[in-house]
């Protein structure tokens, strides 16, 4: 029979399935009896029933296929910079099919999954670095945090992948950061590294500065970070607000100087290029460390304003050459006097002026405001003495030093227009045009200073009044040397010559006629003396002998007391004769040199006719031999 006592015993140790499955073999049991009891002879009945079974399979966490690393390494010799990104990375496979979260944690904890959502590191939020989007099943999943400036520079992380099941959500228990893998560290393990911005707080530089000089920036300066090594810092200044750190460097504007890194309080030495405009010009400093991360402070990126100074110009001796612009062409080397007892004017001296500010001024305009030249008689066998020697007023001389601190020198100068191109051009041409006196001393061939040329030295004023010195000599443009020529030049005074009242036979006792013949070019002189007969027809005389006075009857000498006898026979026109009468070269442009010659005539005997005899002397001046001036 059924016992209840004995059904509830057995309740108590068995589960629901296996008390259904007796209360199914006990109900069939009854059913065998009863039919069993009424087995008398009728029809039998055979049934079969069923029953449902459950179990409930519970969640299992997603499993590590790729474990978690940083995405990009942050180690010691490559950390983050503040305000920068960590990115970790890793894949997890979820058996059920469902996303997962990658969970990055402050410390090692048991994390705590959310169901439908996000999980949470152990603790809270407080020690969580992030946690990942939902990511698929087997997808590598990234996560990310934005460094900051208050973080130390070690941070330890450690890695968790849960799902977000909606009734059992699970975390890996297994963490990964690493470190507790087989092998050496790897620079994508725990913990990640922040490099901090170094701190600038102080600069100033030693400027003004000329142009071809150095400036230095000096700075209060430093970088806290210490594992690792002491990180290190860089100064650059530039000229524009373009500085890239990534680099790093100043971008297209350029830069003033760039410093090698240092500890702390970084300086910086640059050198300022030529040319540089003379004024205040922009100069933005920026500190970076060794890790391209920008300085904090007021002072990053600041304007230094640094100052660049006047610097004197200077006059290229190379590029002065002297011409004459009567010349063939523009660069005629050989000077040409052209006026007698006067100045030969438009000689020209070419030159061109440096200026290490440029040859334009701050806001446009000229940086040279004006120049003067001294022009001179070069001596080749001593260089430099007469360059130096004609440069101040007292040494004018119009032989052979004509200086332009004399009143009696006025060139006039001017710059070449358009030889000045900008602020980044330092030269610029110029002209002086000049006149000469006509006893400047000639330096051709057979000349009496054969062997010298004619030069120029120059000097330049700029904007701020700043004088160059002269240039100590000038050098010739190509080697070609600017000569001056001889200028032959004179003029004759005492026409006519008047030998008096004479009768046939009688002579002056003594030469009382004279001319002067006088030297107005630079050089010594000598005369061909010559003549025509004498009539009172002249200068169609018949040729009669009672009625013409033959040359050969006119006498000269160079000295008026000389008896007629003693005289020089005078040639016909058509042979003249030289005469070394040496006049010197003219020395003083209001006193030409000069000299005398004297005349005497005897009247023939044969000359029956009476009247005023009328007739030509010829008086021809010649370079005299160089020795003579």
């Amino acid at each position: 029979m059924f016992n209840p006592d004995h059904h509830n015993m057995h309740k108590l140790k068995i589960s629901r399935f296996a008390l259904i499955a007796s209360l199914s073999i006990f109900a069939v049991f009854l059913l065998t009896t009863f039919f069993d009891v009424q087995n008398t002879g009728m029809h039998s009945v055979q049934a079969t029933s069923t029953a449902t079974t459950t179990v409930t399979v519970l969640n299992t966490p997603p499993a590590w296929t790729v474990t978690a690393r940083e995405y990009w390494a942050s180690a010691t010799t490559t950390p983050t910079n503040s305000a920068s990104t960590t990115v970790w990375t890793a894949t997890a496979t979820d058996s059920n099919g469902e996303n997962y979260y990658l969970l990055i944690c402050k410390a090692s904890s048991t994390p705590t999954p959310t169901a439908s959502g996000a999980p949470v590191c152990g603790g809270g939020g407080v020690n969580q670095w992030a946690v990942s989007a939902a990511t698929v099943s087997g997808v590598a999943a990234q996560v990310s945090t934005t460094t900051a400036e208050a973080w130390a520079e070690r941070n330890d992380w450690y890695a968790y992948i849960c799902d977000p099941n909606p009734g059992s959500p699970r975390c890996n228990a297994a963490m990964y950061n690493g470190l507790h893998e087989a092998g050496a560290a790897s620079a994508t393990s725990s913990p990640f590294w922040v490099n901090h911005r170094p701190t600038f707080t102080l600069v100033a530089d030693d400027s003004p500065t000329l142009p071809g000089a150095t400036t230095t920036w000096t700075t209060t300066s430093d970088d806290a970070d210490t594992l690792g090594g002491d990180d290190t810092v860089q100064l650059h200044v530039c000229k524009a607000q373009d500085f890239n750190a990534t680099i790093p460097a100043c971008g297209a504007g350029g830069f003033w100087a760039s410093s090698t890194f240092a500890l702390s309080n970084v300086s910086a030495e640059g050198y300022i290029t030529p040319p540089a405009q003379d004024k205040d010009h922009a100069a933005y400093v920026y500190v970076v460390d060794d890790y391209k991360h920008p300085a904090t402070g007021a002072t990053q990126g600041s304007d230094t304003l640094l100052t660049i100074g006047n610097a004197t110009p200077y006059v290229s001796s190379s590029t002065i050459a002297v011409y004459d612009v009567f010349g063939t062409t523009t660069s005629d080397n050989d000077l040409s006097l052209t006026v007698e007892e006067g100045q030969t004017d438009n000689f020209v001296v070419e030159f061109q002026i440096v200026d290490d500010n440029s040859c334009e001024a701050d806001g446009g305009g000229d940086e040279i405001a004006s120049s003067n030249i001294n022009v001179f008689r070069y001596d080749d066998s001593d260089p430099y003495t007469r360059a130096l020697a004609c440069d101040s007023a007292g040494e004018y001389n119009a032989n052979y030093c004509y200086t332009d601190t004399s009143t009696s020198f006025v060139p006039t100068c001017y710059q070449v227009p358009g030889s000045c191109s900008g602020a980044t051009d330092s030269t610029s041409d110029w002209e002086c045009t000049f006149s000469l006196w006509y006893i400047a001393d000639a330096t051709d061939l057979n000349s009496q200073y054969a062997g010298h040329d004619w030069r120029a030295s120059a000097r330049a004023t700029d904007d701020d009044a700043a004088i160059s010195p002269y240039s100590t000599y000038a050098q010739d443009v190509d080697g070609a040397s600017s000569e001056m020529l001889q200028f032959l030049s004179f003029r004759a005074t005492g026409t006519p010559i008047a030998y008096g009242s004479l009768e046939p036979g009688q002579n002056n006792p003594t030469h009382i006629g004279s001319t002067t013949v006088y030297a107005t070019g630079n050089t010594g002189l000598d005369e061909y003396l010559s003549g025509d007969a004498m009539c009172v027809t002249f200068p169609t005389c018949s040729g009669n002998a009672t009625s013409t006075i033959y040359v050969p009857y006119q006498h000269y000498s160079l000295a008026s007391a000389t008896a007629y006898a003693a005289g020089t026979v005078l040639s016909t026109s058509t042979a003249p004769t030289l005469v070394d009468v040496i006049i010197p070269k003219t020395t003083a442009t209001s006193s030409p040199a000069e000299d005398a010659t004297y005349w005497a005539i005897a009247v023939p005997a044969s000359i029956t006719y009476a009247g005023d005899y009328i007739g030509r002397n010829y008086i021809d001046a010649v370079v005299s031999p160089s020795a003579a001036w």
